[in-house]
């Protein structure tokens, strides 16, 4: 059976439609009605063919107006399939029985079979455009309707309308090809369950899968229970939490307590939130799950430490199992027939079956989130909490454990957490999982890495003990498709560097694609875009892609009732690269290496050691002292320092006031990290901290950003360790800082 790709475009006196064979370069089809042609009777014999029509957005938009044409008996077919047109596109009519019979009809007569690309990534969903995923593909030609939707289309107009007609069908393609293995699971999938999957999101697969296993598991029909759910109107937190939860220490014990007291409620989508510093770490917790706030930092092991990742297998569908988190309206039943999909899962992956396994994993896997979902008969948010809520204080019991026998936490998130375990207790560290194990009768999965670099939490590259790489967030190399297209030379510069050790100035001189520089850039439909030269404006598409540039023009959007105007990349050439000449050599853009340098080397200086050379400026005493006296007197101090496991022992009140009087005496304290500062004074004015540094024995004025202050205020006297500086022009802002009433060795912070 043929595969085309296809697409439609309609104006009030033209409609065009373009078919290409996906296995056939020259098999292309084109039909238009108006201006002086008819293909109606040509394009009706056409869809009597066998075919499947692959398009994007085809069945909100396309397919009905085929079916449309296939059936009409009009007189004055232009005029009528504009006024389609414009209810396809319009929400009002979302509900409307014509449109809903054209959209979804129940009888289907018809030869053609349809796939929807946008369905299928849901990316109807996350409202990405066509044009948005030709830049992702980096397609030679980015083009937006060229005229207004209700144009009276000329004769002389015809070319451009059909060619942009092919160029969107060109794009189809080459996502049709692009997401092979996403359609061949679906295919494979329709085959073994007798469902038609080949346009359904990875949810909407779950959906008919589950659906599927769940009513011939119970032998009854999915209608009868369809429109069922259990709502609540509010949820008690402390009826949420299963019994094996239980804390050692009082900072998570008054934790629990807090959110045991809590109820959430319906009409604020059961939101909770809550924050702790422990074990080193700020832990955010709450509907979202559980992870930390991660400084940047790289983390190897070597001879005396082990970084290790250890994530819960299956975590949420085991937590939903083990503890009879059933939806109230479904019951223990539903108890059964998950632990079926999950044994076949198991069983299927034993055997070698990856199609039937990845089926069924995306199933289970969608199962919380549906336990929140309105639309989906699951719904019960009392059992959505207890999975997401356990789930945190579950992983917070094994981080307490962990710190509690000295194995330092790197991250948290979700359900994993990232250990820096010495070499020594690498031993104690599986003791303490296999325990937990035992409690929860969950398991976990172990994955060792050489290397460990990140930004954020979600923003990191690892390097397996196989050489694998993993990058996520700003490291990802590969373009996601869900995403703007935002310089993918910035990641490959960046794992060159961490993984290879290949200075970011090579990789970007090596590298001559400038796709690989481009920026995407689509506007709101209030603002425009614009190219200022030296030689006039050009007025741009909604949608386009370009880079930084030696020469150019500057981009400007502009608000189309105020006139307001907003600088992008302001200060910097931009040149615009909507159509791109595979003939033109690399040095005719001249690319604005150095500005991708420092895109780079931003976050180079987040990350690396350099961070410690944020405290170079300590070396400085504030005062009137020059930097020579500084200097000796840092170095006079280094020889009689304090011992920092003396003053550990003092308890709050004296500890504090031990401080003050290093600090008053300008001593300092020995193998503690220079990030521990004293807050000699806090200006409220202007956000502008005194800080003495407690390793070094200097002073230096910095600011701190007021959004930060206000999650954790900061008095004079306190005792900070400062995570995070960011350099704004000649000052520093303190980012990220935990009150600390004990110091550590320095090599045991974590840097």
């Amino acid at each position: 059976m043929k595969i085309l790709a296809y697409d439609i475009e309609i104006f009030p006196n033209l409609f065009t439609a373009t078919f290409k064979n996906v296995d056939d370069e020259t098999d292309i089809n084109v039909f238009y009605i108006g201006l002086n042609k008819n293909d109606y009777s040509d394009i009706q014999l056409f869809l009597k063919n066998e075919m499947t029509l692959v398009g994007y957005n085809n069945i909100s938009y396309d397919d009905p107006i085929l079916r449309y044409i296939e059936s009409y008996k009009g007189s004055s077919l232009n005029k009528d399939l504009f006024e389609l047109s414009q209810k396809l596109v319009n929400d009002f009519y979302r509900e409307d029985k014509n449109i809903m019979s054209l959209r979804y009809p129940k009888n289907k007569n018809q030869s053609w079979k349809t796939i929807d690309l946008m369905k299928i990534l849901a990316f109807d969903k996350l409202g990405i455009s066509l044009k948005q995923v030709a830049i992702n593909l980096k397609w030679k030609k980015i083009q937006d309707l060229p005229l207004k939707f209700d144009s009276k289309i000329t004769t002389e107009q015809l070319n451009l309308i059909m060619s942009y007609n092919l160029n969107d069908v060109l794009i189809t393609e080459k996502l049709y090809r692009e997401i092979e293995p996403i359609r061949n699971l679906r295919a494979q999938l329709s085959n073994i369950y007798s469902i038609d999957l080949s346009s359904a999101s990875d949810s909407k697969m779950a959906n008919l899968i589950l659906e599927d296993i769940y009513s011939k598991e119970l032998k009854i029909n999915i209608r009868e229970i369809k429109d069922n759910r259990t709502q609540r109107s509010k949820v008690s937190l402390n009826a949420c939490i299963a019994k094996f939860v239980k804390f050692k220490t009082p900072e998570l014990r008054e934790l629990l307590d807090r959110i045991q007291a809590t109820i959430v409620y319906d009409y604020n989508n059961y939101k909770y939130s809550e924050k702790i510093n422990f074990a080193k770490c700020n832990f955010n917790l709450g509907v979202g799950g559980l992870h930390t706030d991660d400084a940047p930092g790289m983390f190897i092991s070597d001879d005396e430490y082990l970084i290790q990742d250890m994530d819960v297998a299956s975590y949420y569908p085991n937590l939903i199992i083990n503890n009879n988190f059933f939806p109230q309206h479904l019951g223990i039943k539903f108890i059964g027939v998950l632990k079926k999909i999950t044994q076949e899962r198991l069983a299927a992956k034993k055997e070698g079956d990856k199609v039937k396994a990845d089926g069924m994993k995306i199933t289970i896997n969608s199962i919380f989130g549906k336990l929140g979902s309105p639309t989906f008969w699951l719904l019960d948010a009392k059992q959505m909490l207890s999975t997401t809520l356990t789930g945190q204080l579950g992983l917070l019991m094994l981080v307490e454990d962990l710190y509690l026998n000295g194995i330092n936490i790197l991250s948290c998130n979700t359900d994993g957490i990232v250990c820096k375990i010495p070499i020594e207790l690498k031993e104690k560290y599986y003791e303490i999982a296999k325990g937990w194990e035992q409690i929860t009768n969950l398991e976990l999965e172990y994955t060792p890495y050489k290397k460990y670099v990140r930004r954020d939490v979600n923003s990191y590259i690892t390097v397996k003990e196989d050489g694998k790489t993993k990058e996520k967030g700003a490291f990802l190399k590969d373009v996601d498709l869900k995403k703007s297209y935002h310089m993918p030379i910035v990641a490959k510069a960046l794992y060159a560097y961490f993984i290879n050790g290949t200075p970011v100035r090579e990789t970007l001189e090596e590298c001559k694609d400038i796709m690989e520089f481009c920026i995407s850039q689509k506007s709101g439909k209030n603002f425009g875009i614009e190219l200022h030269k030296t030689n006039g404006i050009e007025h741009l598409q909604k949608t386009n892609r370009f880079y930084i540039s030696k020469k150019g023009g500057s981009l400007i959007k502009r608000e189309s009732f105020t006139n307001k105007i907003i600088g992008l990349y302001v200060g910097k050439s931009v040149n615009i690269l909507n159509d791109y000449d595979e003939n033109i050599p690399f040095d005719e853009y001249y690319v604005n290496l150095d500005f991708y340098e420092k895109e780079v080397l931003k976050i180079v200086d987040e990350i690396e050691p350099k961070q410690s050379s944020m405290f170079d400026f300590f070396t400085v005493d504030f005062g009137k002292k020059t930097k020579m006296e500084s200097l000796a007197a840092s170095e006079a101090k280094q020889k009689d320092m304090l011992d920092y496991t003396e003053i550990n022992k003092l308890g709050r009140n004296q500890f504090a006031k031990q401080i003050e009087t290093i600090v008053n005496t300008e001593e300092a304290i020995d193998k503690i990290s220079p990030r521990y500062v004293y807050v000699s004074k806090y200006d409220s004015r202007d956000s502008c901290l005194l800080l003495y540094c407690l390793r070094k024995g200097t002073k230096q004025r910095v600011f701190i950003d007021k959004v930060i202050y206000n999650k954790l205020k900061i008095s004079d006297g306190n005792v900070l360790y400062c995570q995070k500086f960011e350099k704004r022009k000649d000052d520093f802002y303190l980012l990220d800082y935990r009150i600390v009433e004990k110091f550590e060795k320095e090599e045991d912070v974590l840097l």
